[in-house]
């Protein structure tokens, strides 16, 4: 703070408080839970960018590994979305669309197991 701010000992101990609030805040934030608020935030970017994690795939296995991840992260984002009781612009046809992928995924989960089944026969 600068020097020229003058505070009370009731001012310094509330922004200590504040301080504590924001700590407290921080670790709520930062759970490592499906449900926590920094997956509501973050599951827009695993979805923007989850489309690299299977078409980097290095062979047959890892890509096979990789759809269901993504169909998770997917999942997730649908729920959040749909649990979600704020108003959010165009959130329908954000559902819908995470709708038309989780069914895309679906299909290319299948296919990639058909293929490779047909390879080993």
């Amino acid at each position: 703070m600068n020097s020229d701010i003058s505070i009370s000992k009731k001012m310094a101990d509330t922004i200590v408080q504040v301080c504590f609030d924001v700590v407290e805040f921080s670790m709520l934030y930062e759970q490592d839970h499906p449900n926590s608020a920094k997956q509501i935030f973050q599951c827009n970017q695993k979805v923007k960018k989850g489309l690299k994690c299977f078409v980097n795939a290095k062979n047959q296995t890892d890509f096979k590994s990789k759809v269901p991840d993504y169909q998770n992260t997917v999942k997730l984002a649908k729920q959040l979305y749909q649990d979600i009781q704020i108003p959010i612009e165009s959130k329908d046809k954000i559902i819908v669309q995470l709708t038309n992928l989780q069914s895309h995924l679906n299909e290319l989960k299948e296919e990639a197991s058909t293929s490779q089944y047909n390879q080993q026969s």
